[in-house]
């Protein structure tokens, strides 16, 4: 029997604070409210706090909540409202559809990957998402859905209020959702957190607060530290704050943690054409898929044991055994003498009956563990040999804490899919493009490019770091080995003043001013990223 948390998590629904549902409420339901939904209401922590408001504005409410699982649905239906137990895209359906009367509509979506969505489910879902103009893929979360169809479904003035993942700032697949939100709503409040306000998921949230029609025009962000500046917050003074100025249809809304000043500046950058993108330095891909690291990643002793020198090149498989911006010869010799699995197993690509018998002993003992029956071993022609393409220049992280960088490879090493492949253009120096890109501007750029989610840690693909740009001009002034040294202190800053006077200002003609406003964009956005991972309520 799957464990209480284990059935949160597969249905996607985690209960929310108090704080968040009294606040929501308090916003959303005033005294020309007539209606409201609840689309996921589980137990009925929003239904709570509605009928709270109702009582206290003495209003007469038509209230629905919404809720697939009957035990839950018979838990919320204590609070006296009307719950339906079904599926919300089937109520969509059969009840919503073509009426989209919801005065206000408030709650807390389930989180639901597309390969957990229920396939009934999803069809109704995708279909309703379709027919709006929207383009579904196989990375659509549940949540997205809900928050889409729940918008059709308000009136005229209607409101809403939910607790969103904070994805919806700057994942790719959410980009149509982004800009439909910005056009849909007069008026948009997006409130984040400093801390992780769910206890149960390493997940940041927003809480978003959409007006169809507002005086007040525009989308703000309101961050707080946590639920208790929540419950501080003066609705009095709602909006307060600055309106942000974004391109909804092509900028991430990680930019709305910046200020309309810095916005510009990132952009102008962005736009400039003497400063290249990535994609004109080099090539990058993700590394090697074996399968099972557990038998191709080999140490010194493993190599020695079954006699593998032969069949074996070096590796790198995680994040840890990368420095500087340098890998030398030094650096694989340490890891290879503390016992580090350095060493991949890269036989020749031949039938088992014309290799080795070193290879051969090798590949029985997996055949034992049962190596060879993972899926990507199994589809193999030889399960043994790992599909190989171009060699490395270079790297760069595919999960980063503090900053990426690119690391030169000077030990002709392969990696694994932990870590991107780099491989760059005729005529452009390794050297020059390594040293710069340690540069305030991408850096900043990378923090509103990549990906960040609850724990902290910043994601590229390689499609990611191809939207980067490195300023080139002055690059060849720059000492690498220098800086590789720097890095391996970590003495990030020094090497920031270093590139950002040579890059930035001798070489794009930027004003200090300008230097230290991207420099405090990357201090900003990584310090709050990074937070989050320590940062939790209590």
């Amino acid at each position: 029997m799957k464990s209480k948390k284990s059935f949160d998590k597969l249905r996607g629904g985690y209960y929310t604070p108090q704080a968040i549902t009294e606040f929501i409420c308090k916003w959303i339901i005033n005294k020309n409210t007539k209606n409201i939904l609840e689309p996921s209401c589980g137990d009925g922590n929003f239904l709570k706090a509605i009928v709270e408001r109702q009582e206290k504005l003495n209003l007469n409410l038509d209230i629905t909540g919404v809720e697939l699982c009957l035990d839950e649905a018979k838990k919320a239906m204590r609070y006296g409202t009307n719950v339906e137990c079904q599926d919300f895209f089937a109520f969509y359906r059969d009840k919503v559809t073509g009426k989209s009367n919801y005065d206000a509509i408030v709650g807390n979506p389930p989180f639901i990957r597309y390969q957990d969505f229920d396939e009934k489910s999803r069809d109704i879902a995708f279909f309703y998402m379709k027919e709006n103009g929207f383009h579904p893929t196989k990375l659509t979360n549940i949540w997205l859905p809900f928050l889409i169809l729940s918008c059709l479904a308000l009136s005229e003035n209607g409101r809403l209020g939910m607790v969103i993942p904070a994805e919806l700032f700057q994942v790719n697949y959410a980009g149509e959702t982004r800009e439909f939100l910005a056009r849909y709503f007069d008026r948009l409040t997006l409130i984040t957190f400093q801390k992780l306000v769910f206890e149960e998921i390493q997940q940041e949230v927003i809480l978003l607060l959409g007006e169809k029609k507002s005086e007040d025009k525009g989308i703000q962000v309101i961050e707080l530290s946590d639920l208790d500046d929540l419950k501080e917050l003066d609705l009095n003074n709602f909006y307060n704050y600055e309106i942000k100025e974004l391109n909804h249809s092509t900028e991430k809304w990680i930019k709305y943690y910046l200020t309309n000043k810095e916005i510009k500046l990132i952009r102008q950058l962005r736009e400039c054409e003497k400063i290249p993108f990535t994609t004109e330095l080099f090539e990058i891909n993700v590394g090697l898929v074996s399968g099972e690291n557990a038998f191709f990643l080999l140490n010194r002793n493993t190599v020695d044991e079954y006699q593998l020198a032969n069949s074996t090149r070096m590796v790198i498989g995680r994040t840890e055994q990368l420095k500087g911006v340098i890998l030398s010869e030094r650096d694989f010799k340490t890891l290879i003498e503390n016992g580090k699995k350095v060493y991949m197993f890269m036989p020749k690509n031949l039938p088992f009956s014309e290799l080795s018998k070193a290879d051969q002993e090798y590949i029985n003992y997996g055949v034992e563990q049962g190596y060879n029956k993972g899926y990507k071993c199994r589809i193999r022609k030889n399960w043994y040999c790992v599909p190989q393409s171009w060699e490395p220049d270079a790297f760069i992280l595919r999960q980063v804490n503090r900053y990426p960088r690119i690391i030169l490879n000077h030990v002709n090493a392969v990696s694994t899919d932990t870590i991107h492949k780099v491989r760059f253009l005729d005529g452009v120096n390794p050297e020059f493009v390594a040293a710069a890109f340690l540069n305030s501007f991408t850096l900043a750029l990378a923090e509103i490019t990549g990906r960040s989610y609850g724990g902290g840690v910043l994601t590229f693909e390689p499609g990611e770091i191809r939207q980067l740009k490195i300023p080139m001009k002055n690059a060849e002034k720059l000492d690498v080995n220098k800086i590789d040294k720097l890095i391996r202190d970590d003495r990030i800053d020094e090497v920031l003043d270093y590139t950002d006077q040579i890059l930035l200002i001798e070489g794009l003609g930027l004003t200090k001013y300008d230097v230290e406003t991207l420099r405090n964009i990357w201090i900003k956005l990584s310090e709050r990223r990074i937070g989050r991972k320590e940062k939790r309520i209590s």
